[in-house]
Parts: structure tokens; sequence; C-alpha cells
């Protein structure tokens, strides 16, 4: 998959997706398997001789969560939640590690800080998808251009670390 790039914004940081549908399945009897841009969010199709390494059966998630351990603020209920922090993060959501759940379901507001000298990136709507004693894992549903791009920016970091960590030890 080294040689994939998003016909989008051109970047190698792309990942096969499960297919949905009978369409999807009939174009990937064909070797057109979906994939999806772990920056700018597109998705696509492309044909492969191979069968791509599929991500696991029991992760449905079209973007790679990546570690990182960033400081988060909260909105929920017209009350805002500290010292929180972000475990993990993709453009698709994250785990937010708390020590107050809410409800599966629950819409919130969430500003991540990347950095102390970086601008906050503010997600206008996010939901709670699951939630576990001490974390939630957040579904990011809405955000404007700026912040997406600065989100963008951070995954492209972690991605770039990533490849050059999986780069080294293998």
């Amino acid at each position: 998959m080294k040689d994939l790039h998003c016909p989008n914004c051109g970047t190698p940081f792309v990942r096969v997706i499960h297919d949905e549908g009978a369409i999807g399945r009939v174009l990937t009897r064909f070797k057109f398997f979906p994939f999806r841009c772990q920056l700018c969010t597109t998705r696509f199709r492309a044909f492969r001789n191979h069968v791509p390494a599929a991500t696991s059966l029991t992760d449905r998630r079209q973007y790679e969560r990546l570690p990182v351990s960033l400081r988060a603020n909260l909105l929920a209920d017209n009350a805002v939640r500290m010292d929180n922090r972000v475990t993990d993060i993709s453009m698709g959501g994250c785990t937010l590690e708390t020590t107050t759940n809410l409800p599966q379901g629950t819409f919130i507001e969430l500003v991540i800080k990347p950095a102390s000298d970086e601008e906050p990136i503010k997600i206008g709507t996010a939901m709670v998808c699951s939630s576990r004693p001490e974390s939630m894992g957040i579904r990011f549903m809405e955000m404007v251009t700026d912040d997406r791009n600065r989100l963008s920016q951070v995954i492209l970091s972690l991605l770039v670390g990533h490849s050059l960590h999986s780069n080294l030890f293998s």
C-alpha cells in the first residue's frame, strides 16, 4: 500500500476500510477496495491485485487512532469539565480520559489543546459513542474548516512520527 496515495490531497496516509452494501462487496470481488484518507477524510476506491492488509474485524473505524497525550476541556449540559486528557486521536474521533462519564449518545463540545503555543482545536459538535469507567470514546461530528485544518496538521505530525518509528524497527 506504500504506492497508494489519496486522489484528493496526495498523501500516502490511507487506510483500507470495511465495505458497506451489496455494490461495495461486488466491487471488492473485482479487486476495487475502499480506502479512507487519514488526513483529508476522502473516501475512494482503488484497484489492487492483492488483498490489502485489512483492519481487524472488530475495529470498524475508518481512521487509525494514534496514541497521544493532549489536554482537553469539554462542554456538556452547559458546564465546563476540566482536567481531561486525550489519549488517542484521529480525524474521526478520540478517546477522552476523564473522571466524570457521560451517557452514550450525549452531544458535547470539545476543545483540544495541542501545545501551549498553538491555538486550541474546537470540535463544535461531538458525540459520546462509548463510556467506560475512566474514559469515553468520542466521535467528531462538526467543526469549522480552520479547526479541521489544525487537527489535520496534528494528525499529520503523528502519522509521520508513527511511520518513522515503524520503519526504524521493521
